[in-house]
């Protein structure tokens, strides 16, 4: 994943988070546990979610723990555990936002 090195912070996520839905555009933060730049620390990256499948935006929120990560997410987001039956979703990603 080409996502960029950026660390973003809370205020960047809920910019990126509304200026993403006054464009009509749907978010998806996709929390992972595997995020090869940024290893043993959990990571929020913003993807894109259209018809053509989306793209990862640059940057990440990066966090040591869950909980302070779940702290760092755009408010008014609601959050979704993987099943093991969405074998579609990429291998590390723990949680879904949107």
């Amino acid at each position: 994943m080409d996502s960029g090195d950026a660390v973003l912070t809370r205020r960047d996520a809920q910019t990126l988070q509304d200026n993403a839905a006054d464009r009509g555009v749907q978010l998806a933060w996709l929390v992972s546990e595997a995020d090869p730049d940024h290893p043993d620390q959990f990571t929020a990256r913003a993807h894109t979610l259209d018809y053509q499948g989306g793209k990862y935006l640059p940057g990440a929120l990066v966090a040591e723990t869950l909980a302070e990560l779940h702290a760092q997410m755009p408010a008014g987001l609601t959050v979704t555990q993987r099943m093991p039956w969405q074998d579609f979703i990429p291998d590390g990603i723990v949680e879904m936002w949107d």
